[in-house]
């Protein structure tokens, strides 16, 4: 009974998965240029850590057929190990607390840190926690768990792009000097970077909450 229920599982058209699969190596094209030079602007190489940590994420997870996401999931391999809700939800919180969190750095670290293999750090961290919420269902937390995983994994992002918005003064020394895009200053440019994180963490909370009302 259970595996005839899951075969007549209303699944989305081949069409839209083709669709959500461009868009996302679309985005990963896009942000993957926008992390080239990650101090000409702070606000657009976070747009483009976003990019890289949540949107294209998301449109991979829902648009890649979810028994692919399941027999990962079940693999004693490395993959497997990787889509374990807890372990994507702490490394996801991980990740956002040491990346975030404003430090003293002069250009040189931060050239080094703000570099390719970090935008591909937050990619894996990204989808490892969306595909707890988009596709690998089969085992794990249920609806209630998922919705908790999501709104917390999302605290210390939200904490961080709050602290960019309100500090007085700019958080990163390497950007202080730097002659910011669209005629912002540095501390305009930080602002905006915070605004642009607190909009980007909403989807996921938002898509936990909806699994907990619509599972």
């Amino acid at each position: 009974m259970t595996s005839a229920m899951c075969s007549t599982e209303a699944k989305p058209p081949l069409g839209w998965r083709l669709c959500g699969l461009l868009a996302a190596l679309l985005v990963i094209g896009v942000s993957g240029w926008g992390i080239h030079n990650p101090l000409s602007s702070m606000s657009l190489y976070t747009i483009s850590l976003m990019g890289l940590n949540q949107a294209a994420p998301a449109l991979l997870c829902a648009s890649l057929p979810a028994a692919w996401w399941h027999r990962l999931e079940r693999s004693p391999t490395a993959c497997g190990w990787l889509l374990d809700p807890w372990i994507a939800g702490a490394a996801f919180m991980l990740a956002s607390t040491a990346i975030g969190y404003p430090a003293i750095l002069d250009p040189s670290i931060a050239n080094a840190l703000f570099a390719a293999p970090l935008g591909l750090l937050e990619f894996v961290i990204g989808t490892m926690l969306w595909a707890q919420i988009l596709a690998a269902r089969s085992t794990g937390p249920r609806p209630f768990g998922i919705c908790v995983l999501a709104i917390v994994a999302g605290i210390p992002m939200t904490i961080v792009s709050v602290l960019w918005m309100t500090s007085p003064s700019v958080l990163y020394t390497p950007y202080l000097d730097v002659v910011c895009l669209w005629n912002l200053s540095p501390i305009e440019d930080q602002r905006l970077s915070g605004f642009i994180m607190l909009v980007s963490g909403i989807p996921l909370q938002l898509a936990g909450i909806c699994k907990l009302l619509f599972p």
